[in-house]
């Protein structure tokens, strides 16, 4: 890229510019990674301009706010995704009254493709001018190039390449035109774009807030349908250098450790896919080595080849769980998404070496998606469940713009009926008191699944995240498979006999039933109109609804109800598995889990070290194979002192997560979207070695450490 492909216009001030990817923080802060999109936007415009232009990059909405009041720009920049799209069109409300004149645009993911539903968007969103399409970079330098040429309406006279819009004299009209220019190339040298971070554009976002945000190439080989990178545009994988991103490993991992973050997000769509990767892997080592940074790394995987992802991944160790995504175990259902999957037997496979070498999966369903029905759902969910998978996230499908899921004909094929709900925790007011919502529409039926079957699969998946996904009762599970009922059967009888629990884990299943069917609404006016009640968009405020309701429930079952499922699982396994020494054996374990849990998520919590005396080697029967009896583990003479504890790796992630989100329900869900598996916050259990001093021996962690995951 040259200097010469732009032709402007001199003027006697720079070009204003300031661009935000901003996140709803009415509750907390929701999105919490630092902007490198725009940040790469930005470097690339300001390689390209130079001084005939000035960048300013925000996150925060109050901070963006009170720059355009002080000192309005001549365009305002903003991300458009479904979790921040009314908010961006409420700032370029904001700005479009303070200054008229002023350019807006949006540029994101959250976009259609098919230029009918492009004008029905647009006209949706007044206050917006343009909208880049796909990638930003060129796109948004056409558009400053118009800009310096030209002035008032003639910036929008013709079209733009890599841009959508509204012409002025047509919008607002009874027909409204749509004019775009062609669609630019790709950048195949990413290197091309200089550095956000090596540049220092972002440094002020290492505010001890936000997560730094790595990417290392573009693109995705595969076509799933409901995922917007499954567009032909982006089949091509384009990569930045090895050696730039080595630096950018060194230059964050040098600011974050002051602020105390922990974690780091990879932007990579199948991370681990390439043999390169490897490379990166042993830069972020170095980096944790070396600053104590990242602990913790959130990625998705390649969706084939897991093998090479498994190896290239390694030397992360307990920081990085490696994602098994399959989406469906429905052969016709992935046929109807264009996706393959890996085989049963080798996922399997996988599973089992992973867990062997101490290292976590996590394994991704969506419900509901074509052709997929409540049968063959729950038969595929319970193969991975008993496939070993660490855990498992189950995902209420998005008709996302930009996928086929907002394609009318396709919608029609398979008879998919969405309704609306909020994003969680996407809401507030910023400027002039308007209440603003982003909201996303959610499939809740399609020709091959009820509502009523939907919210039963529902149902389901919050007993799969509460007692499965790290783990926080697996005493239980490992009992039940030494006894011949394996992991799925018990998690199916458990779902099935709901109806015997204690009264508190009744009620937080009734009330999550509910709230599923309360926060959805048949049409977008509908939902806007009800939390523009005042009453009700105090429930808002209060937390009362318009959380994630899986993590939100699952924080309701493990802070506050896990000893009432200690007891209903102990009576659970008595049941099932009737002898005298049976219940001694329950017993014991139900006291073993009741100690590793305590202090789980709760920050008032006394986190000095618990003791247990006992005459079974749990961590002995633990470590063995799963064929061996607890029973086998009893032991004559003096029993074993197990000590439970926080090491100073977690003391330091739970003063991390409660400085950054909070403690309250919402807080605990927000803890728990961040942290994909709880086994990395339960406490850790060393035994006493019989030659040496009780509790001096090296530690040993009964389960694996788990990794943050989106």
């Amino acid at each position: 890229m040259t200097q010469s492909r732009y032709m402007t216009q001199s003027r006697d001030l720079p070009l204003k510019i300031y661009m935000g990817d901003l996140t709803h923080d009415t509750i907390l802060l929701v999105s919490d990674t630092i902007p490198i999109n725009i940040g790469f936007i930005a470097s690339f415009a300001k390689k390209i301009f130079g001084d005939q232009i000035t960048m300013t990059l925000f996150k925060y909405p109050q901070t963006i706010i009170d720059a355009i009041i002080k000192d309005p720009p001549d365009i305002l920049a903003l991300s458009n995704y479904s979790w921040n799209s009314n908010l961006s069109e409420q700032i370029c409300k904001i700005a479009k009254k303070i200054k008229p004149d002023i350019i807006t645009v949006q540029g994101g993911a959250n976009f259609p493709h098919k230029e009918t539903e492009q004008l029905k968007f647009l006209s949706n969103r007044p206050n917006t001018d343009a909208h880049i399409e796909l990638e930003a970079e060129l796109s948004f330098c056409n558009l400053i190039e118009n800009v310096l040429g030209k002035s008032g309406n003639k910036i929008f006279e013709f079209p733009i390449d890599g841009c959508v819009f509204i012409p002025p004299e047509t919008r607002g009209s009874s027909k409204p035109e749509l004019i775009k220019g062609l669609q630019p190339n790709r950048i195949r040298d990413l290197d091309d774009i200089p550095s956000p971070y090596l540049n220092g554009i972002l440094d002020s976002f290492f505010d001890g807030r936000l997560t730094p945000f790595l990417e290392t190439n573009r693109g995705c080989p595969f076509r799933c349908t409901f995922c917007h990178t499954g567009n032909d545009f982006f089949q091509k994988i384009n990569k930045f250098s090895m050696e730039r991103i080595k630096e950018e490993i060194s230059y964050i991992a040098s600011r974050v450790s002051n602020p105390g973050i922990v974690n780091l997000h990879i932007a990579d769509t199948n991370f681990g896919m390439y043999e390169r990767d490897r490379e990166v892997t042993e830069a972020l080592r170095k980096a944790h080595d070396q600053f104590g940074w990242p602990m913790q790394i959130m990625a998705t995987t390649g969706k084939n080849n897991k093998a090479r992802v498994i190896d290239i991944t390694s030397v992360l160790g307990s920081m990085f769980s490696v994602n098994m995504s399959v989406q469906s175990m429905d052969e016709t259902v992935l046929k109807n998404i264009k996706r393959s999957n890996i085989k049963l037997e080798d996922y399997m496979d996988v599973n089992k070496h992973l867990r062997n070498e101490g290292r976590s999966t996590k394994g991704e369903l969506i419900l509901p998606l074509p052709g997929e029905t409540k049968e063959s759902f729950t038969k595929g969910l319970m193969s991975i469940i008993d496939g070993g998978v660490s855990g498992i996230g189950i995902y209420t499908l998005m008709m996302l713009h930009g996928t086929e899921f907002q394609d009318p004909e396709y919608i029609n094929e398979y008879k998919i009926k969405g309704k609306f709900r909020i994003v969680p925790l996407n809401f507030g007011q910023y400027g002039g008191g308007d209440i603003v919502l982003d909201y996303e529409e959610a499939a809740v039926e399609t020709k091959d699944m009820s509502f009523q079957e939907y919210l039963d699969l529902r149902r389901l998946a919050l007993l799969v995240e509460t007692l499965h996904n790290g783990r926080p009762f697996e005493e239980f599970f490992r009992y039940m498979i030494d006894n011949g009922i394996s992991r799925s059967q018990f998690l199916l009888e458990i779902y099935n006999n709901i109806s015997n629990a204690p009264e508190d884990i009744k009620q937080i299943s009734d009330d999550f039933t509910s709230e599923t069917k309360g926060e959805l609404w048949d049409s977008e006016s509908e939902l806007i109109k009800h939390y523009n009640v005042s009453e009700n968009y105090e429930k808002l405020l209060q937390g009362k609804v318009g959380g994630n309701l899986i993590y939100k429930y699952k924080s309701n079952n493990l802070v506050y109800a896990h000893k009432s499922w200690i007891k209903f699982l102990s009576l659970m396994c008595k049941n099932m598995v009737k002898s005298i020494a049976s219940n001694k054996e329950i017993n014991t374990i139900s006291q073993f889990c009741n100690n590793r849990l305590n202090g789980l998520l709760d920050k008032t919590a006394d986190t000095s070290p618990i003791f247990m005396q006992t005459n079974y080697n749990v961590v002995a029967w633990f470590k063995s194979d799963e064929s061996n009896k607890l029973s086998d583990f009893s032991i004559d003479g003096s029993p074993i002192v197990y000590k439970f504890y926080y090491s100073q790796d977690q003391l330091k992630v739970r003063s991390d997560q409660f400085k950054r989100y909070g403690t309250d329900i919402n807080a605990l869900s927000k803890i728990v979207t961040r942290v994909s598996n709880i086994e990395s916050l339960t406490r850790k259990v060393a035994v006493n070695q019989k030659d040496k001093d009780i509790f001096s021996g090296v530690d040993q962690d009964l389960f694996v450490r788990y990794s943050l995951s989106n």
